[in-house]
């Protein structure tokens, strides 16, 4: 019988060893755990259960399997209503914004010039302004989607977290700086958003977040 079953197996066994390999993470919309593990394992992070340990500090799982936007959703949606985007989705939307991103998920379908200047109640993006280098720019492009009272809540990698510090092998070719509440906060101030609500951190994801209103 056992026999039988083996011989069975042969014809999709060569098939399998012919097929051309495949990376996990290069397969579409794949999530990006699988390429932060082999990143972190290549820039000299250690493994241990649960998480990394990184220049003597432990980094729990859950900060490198993406998603970070659902650690923060809760609070985001009490501010995050009516017509929005999301910055960076990804692939994990805010629920009722249009998701916008360059890289994966349904919001590569979309660009920020499809959306018209003054059209949208709020702006939501969550761990990707420290991926762009003249964040400063992206942030007026985003303040100018927004209508007069239009809300903008940002959500970002707290600077106590030696994980995301683009000084780390890991992140260097990811994050192209490292934000803090008060640079934040001043930007935000200089392009007429009033701060209505935030938290400095660092919170369980090891992040923090800003929430303003463009002046009415």
């Amino acid at each position: 019988m056992l026999r039988r079953m083996l011989r069975a197996c042969r014809p999709i066994t060569r098939r399998l060893a012919l097929a051309p390999r495949v990376l996990l993470e290069e397969m579409p919309d794949a999530p990006g755990l699988f390429t932060q593990y082999r990143e972190l394992l290549a820039t000299g992070h250690k493994r241990v259960p649960g998480g990394w340990i990184y220049d003597g500090d432990f980094y729990p799982d859950y900060l490198t399997v993406g998603g970070a936007s659902c650690a923060i959703r809760p609070t985001a949606l009490q501010w995050c209503q009516g017509r929005g985007i999301d910055m960076g989705a990804g692939l994990w939307q805010l629920p009722g914004a249009v998701p916008i991103d360059i890289e994966s998920g349904p919001g590569v379908r979309n660009s920020l010039q499809s959306i018209p200047d003054a059209s949208q109640d709020f702006v939501f993006s969550s761990h990707c302004l420290e991926h762009i280098a003249d964040w400063q720019a992206a942030l007026r492009g985003w303040v100018a989607k927004l209508r007069r009272g239009g809300v903008l809540f940002l959500y970002l990698p707290h600077p106590s977290c030696k994980l995301w510090l683009p000084s780390n092998p890991a992140m260097a070719q990811h994050h192209k700086w490292s934000p803090t509440p008060e640079m934040i906060k001043r930007a935000l101030d200089e392009l007429g958003i009033r701060l209505v609500a935030g938290d400095d951190g660092p919170d369980h994801y090891y992040s923090f977040y800003v929430c303003g209103r463009l002046h009415a």
